[in-house]
């Protein structure tokens, strides 16, 4: 069992939001999620709080160090796909220099690494391909973005049929409105997950979110909900006002139990 939290704080490095590169010591909503996921998460979230590159290393620690594992993960558009695999590559290289190990990839393209060592493979791909690691035996499964998908249950559909018994499998994203996500969100236990929801007091400071509440009016909310309802409300193409519908969320009574007398 890989202590991933202690794994990553001491093996590998991060390109911070400064640009600068740094030890990865995960933050607060991180370490919360690696110490609750449960092999079957969804995670919706606030903007840049990190998931997506803290998901990137739990994997990266399952290709360097386990046997047989093949790594995928599913990002929106080709570009970001591209991007993923580029911060894998950095991990590797920052393992390789604090640890004093080269990992030998046999395979190292803009898609795809192989580790012959553990015979283990991490794949990225992108969500125009629906068909994405269907003939593939995946252990683990990261749908990055995922209600930004073309086609989400297509692809849910598709790249879970794939995934082994005892597979891990990661929905990670931001809303993206009233889609087919937001009926995954809501019926996820039936479907066997647990769900996570990070409000972006997770992630930034009071004074930093009152900043940027006043420099992005209407749209704060969207970047930065602080409730689930929010998040899916706010975003997305919706047939009712948002700020409407907003108003009416935060102002809503509860009900009044009157006694009924017969």
């Amino acid at each position: 069992m890989i202590d991933y939290l202690k794994w990553i704080e001491s093996r590998l490095k991060i390109v911070d939001k400064n640009k600068v590169s740094v030890d990865f010591i995960p933050k607060k909503n991180q370490s919360d999620f690696i110490k609750n996921m449960s092999g079957r998460d969804i995670l919706l979230k606030a903007r840049q709080m990190g998931f997506s590159s803290l998901i990137l290393a739990i994997f990266t620690a399952d290709f360097i160090l386990l046997e047989n594992t093949y790594n995928v993960v599913v990002a929106d558009i080709d570009d970001n796909a591209t991007g993923l695999l580029a911060r894998v590559k950095f991990f590797i290289q920052s393992y390789e220099e604090r640890t004093g190990r080269k990992i030998p990839l046999k395979y190292n393209s803009k898609t795809e690494l192989y580790n012959p060592v553990r015979n283990s493979y991490y794949k990225l791909g992108s969500a125009k391909n629906t068909q994405f690691g269907r003939s593939k035996t995946i252990t683990n499964l990261h749908l990055s973005e995922f209600a930004f998908y073309p086609d989400p249950e297509a692809m849910f559909a598709s790249a879970l049929q794939a995934v082994v018994p005892t597979g891990r499998v990661i929905i990670e994203t931001t809303a993206n409105g009233f889609n087919w996500f937001k009926f995954l969100w809501d019926n996820c236990e039936e479907k066997g997950f647990k769900k996570h929801f990070y409000s972006a007091t997770w992630e930034y400071s009071d004074e930093f979110l009152e900043a940027k509440k006043r420099e992005l009016d209407r749209l704060f909310s969207q970047e930065y909900p602080m409730t689930e309802q929010e998040a899916f409300i706010t975003s997305g193409d919706l047939y009712f006002d948002k700020d409407a519908l907003s108003y009416y969320l935060k102002n809503v009574s509860s009900p009044i139990n009157t006694p009924i007398y017969v």
